[in-house]
């Protein structure tokens, strides 16, 4: 009797195992797309929140308010940030995905009146004052970067998945990215950012995740420039999942007032 029960769990553990083994199969690039496609709205998502940038070494700190939109549309992510108070007030990033070419941003500055692209030169550089770059805010790929999976880590009883993304440009300013990723949610709950020569020069810390229709959204984004001694922190006091505009995802309406401000 006993050798019949032998029998019947032993196929069911190598079951077990094997489920096991094949999620610790994925590769660092399986992990880095399985991130890209969760979280994403079709129907969209907006969020409104203060962002704030402090410098350390001083201790002045300048706050504004924002409001990001976004949706995924035909496999495809779309997104704008747009300032609504200070004197940035009614600046916009527009963010496009294209599936086999570099993504599309633009800027527009009320000052100027006409959006600008911003080109793939100028994804590391930070946007409009603050130490979230370009590329932070939906400028990269997958495709853009060669990857390692690293071991696993458990993070405040979270299992987590860590992964390791280089730069294929030879003029990026980074010699790597390591990135901890919730397993549960899939969100990036840490990313380290390296010099060329090495050094760790910036961090992204994600917290306070919450679920908001059919996607998990963190409530807290901070960003630590520690060569220039410079932090960003973004506090969500809103967010939603309601259908948006599509018309908004367009450079030539850049300008124009969204209902959801």
């Amino acid at each position: 009797m006993k050798r019949t029960i032998s029998l019947m769990i032993t196929p069911v553990l190598i079951c077990i195992a094997a489920g096991i083994q094949g999620q610790d199969n994925l590769t660092g690039e399986q992990i880095a797309q399985r991130v890209h496609d969760a979280n994403k709205s079709a129907s969209g998502l907006v969020v409104k929140g203060t962002l704030t940038m402090k410098n350390m070494a001083s201790g002045a700190s300048d706050s504004r308010s924002a409001v990001l939109i976004t949706v995924r549309q035909n496999g495809q992510n779309r997104a704008l940030i747009r300032f609504t108070s200070s004197s940035y007030s009614g600046t916009t990033m527009l963010t496009i995905e294209r599936e086999s070419k570099e993504n599309l941003q633009y800027l527009y500055l009320p000052s100027v009146g006409s959006p600008r692209q911003i080109e793939g030169s100028d994804r590391e550089k930070n946007f409009v004052d603050t130490d979230f770059s370009n590329e932070d805010l939906g400028g990269s790929r997958i495709a853009d970067y060669r990857y390692n999976r690293l071991p696993d880590r458990n993070i405040a009883g979270n299992d987590c998945w860590v992964i390791e993304r280089m730069p294929k440009s030879s003029s990026s300013k980074y010699s790597k990215h390591v990135v901890v990723i919730d397993k549960a949610t899939l969100i990036p709950l840490n990313v380290q950012f390296y010099a060329r020569s090495g050094r760790l020069v910036k961090t992204m810390k994600a917290a306070q995740i919450k679920r908001i229709g059919s996607v998990n959204l963190p409530m807290y984004l901070e960003v630590t420039d520690i060569e220039n001694r410079r932090q960003s922190s973004l506090n969500v006091a809103d967010a939603r999942e309601k259908k948006v505009n599509a018309g908004y995802f367009n450079r030539n309406r850049m300008n124009v007032k969204w209902a959801e401000q």
